[in-house]
C-alpha cells in the first residue's frame, strides 16, 4: 500500500478561540451521548448497567457518539472556521483510514509478540465465545471522539498559534494526563502514553494533515489489543478477546493494570513509529513554525481567497504547502 499523499497545509481558518471552546463542548457532548446510549440500551434490553454495559449497546453508543463528534467538527471548521472540510477533505481518505488500521494493528501485534518473546505474554488457547463488540466500541469511540478533540481541534489550532513542535508537545502531554483518571493509571503510565500514543498519533496527523490516518491507527490499536489479545485497554476492565492468554513478569514488561499498551515495549515501538512519521512529515514540509512567524519570515500578507462552495472570504496562510 502506498504511503499517504501530501495535502496542502491550510492554516487560513478563523475564530480559533471560538473553535477551541466549541471543540471542548463537542467532546463533552459526544462522550455524554456515548455513555447515555450505552446505558439506556443495556437497561432497555433488561440488563443492569451497574454490572456492565452490553457489548452491542456500547458499540451503538460509540457509533452515535462518533457521529455527534464528526458532525460537530464539520460545523466548527465549516461555518465557524470558514474552511469547510479542513483536516478531512481531499482524495485518498479511505486509503489513509485503511493504512491507519493496518499500522495500528501491526504495531500492537508486534508489541505483543516482543513481550511474548521476553516471557511476559503466553497464549493458552482460543476463546469459544470471544467478546469482540466492546473492544471495537472502545476503538471507534476513542478513535473518533478523542482524535477530533486532540488532533482535529487542539493540535491543529496550537500548530497555527505556536508551531508544529510546540503543538505536538502540548497535545501529547494533555493526552497522557487525560488518561490519569483511568483505573490503575499512574504518573509513570501517563508519561508512557505521552511518549507512546501522544507522539505517534500527533505525528500521524502532521504527516497527512488530516484525521483519517490517525483515526485508523487509534481504532485498530484499541480494537486489536482487546479483541484479539484480550488485554486491558487504557485502564478499562480486562477484555475477553479471541486469544486466551496469561501475562507474567514485571510491570515494565507486561504493562500491569494498563494492559500491553503500558509496557515499555509498546512505548518504545510507538515512539519509534512516531519518529519515522515525523521525519516523513518534515520531508513533506508539514512541520511549520507558527502562522504569524511564517508571515514575518516571508514578509507576505495572508492572501484572501473565496470559498467556491460558500462565496465567503477567508485568509490563507502564506506558508502553506501547495500541490
Amino acid at each position: 500500500m502506498r504511503s499517504p499523499q501530501p495535502h496542502p497545509v491550510d492554516r487560513g481558518d478563523r475564530r480559533r478561540w471560538a473553535q477551541l471552546l466549541l471543540g471542548i463542548v463537542v467532546f463533552i457532548v459526544a462522550e455524554a451521548v456515548l455513555i447515555a446510549v450505552a446505558w439506556f440500551g443495556t437497561a432497555a434490553a433488561g440488563g443492569s448497567p451497574a454490572q456492565g454495559t452490553a457489548g452491542w449497546a456500547l458499540l451503538l453508543g460509540a457509533v452515535t457518539g462518533a457521529a455527534v463528534a464528526m458532525g460537530g467538527f464539520l460545523l466548527i471548521v465549516g461555518p465557524l472556521g470558514r474552511r469547510p472540510g479542513l483536516a478531512l477533505r481531499g482524495r485518498g481518505k479511505l486509503a489513509e483510514l485503511v493504512l491507519g488500521l493496518v499500522i495500528g494493528a501491526a504495531l500492537i501485534s508486534l508489541s505483543v509478540g516482543l513481550i511474548a518473546l521476553l516471557g511476559g505474554y503466553r497464549v493458552t488457547g482460543i476463546a469459544s465465545s470471544p467478546q469482540l463488540l466492546a473492544p471495537l466500541a472502545l476503538g471507534i469511540g476513542a478513535g473518533f471522539i478523542e482524535e477530533i478533540l486532540f488532533r482535529g481541534i487542539l493540535l491543529r489550532l496550537l500548530d497555527a498559534w505556536l508551531g508544529s513542535w510546540a503543538a505536538l508537545a502540548i497535545t501529547s502531554l494533555l493526552f497522557g494526563l487525560m488518561h490519569l483518571v483511568n483505573d490503575g493509571a499512574t504518573v509513570l503510565t501517563a508519561l508512557g502514553l505521552v511518549i507512546e500514543a501522544g507522539v505517534l498519533l500527533g505525528a500521524a496527523y502532521l504527516l497527512t494533515r488530516r484525521l483519517w490516518l490517525v483515526i485508523g491507527i487509534h481504532i485498530a490499536w484499541n480494537a486489536v489489543q482487546g479483541g484479539v489479545y484480550s488485554s486491558t485497554i487504557s485502564g478499562t476492565r480486562q477484555q475477553s478477546g479471541l486469544l486466551l492468554a496469561e501475562t507474567d513478569g514485571p510491570t515494565w514488561l507486561t504493562g500491569g493494570t494498563m494492559g500491553v499498551e503500558g509496557s515499555a515495549v509498546s512505548v518504545l515501538l510507538g515512539l519509534a513509529a512516531g519518529i519515522v512519521m515525523l521525519v516523513l512529515a518534515g520531508r513533506r514540509g508539514h512541520l511549520l513554525p507558527s502562522a504569524r512567524r511564517t508571515q514575518r519570515i516571508t514578509g507576505d500578507e495572508p492572501a484572501r481567497t473565496t470559498e467556491p462552495s460558500t462565496g465567503a472570504e477567508s485568509v490563507r496562510d502564506p506558508g502553506q504547502v501547495s500541490r
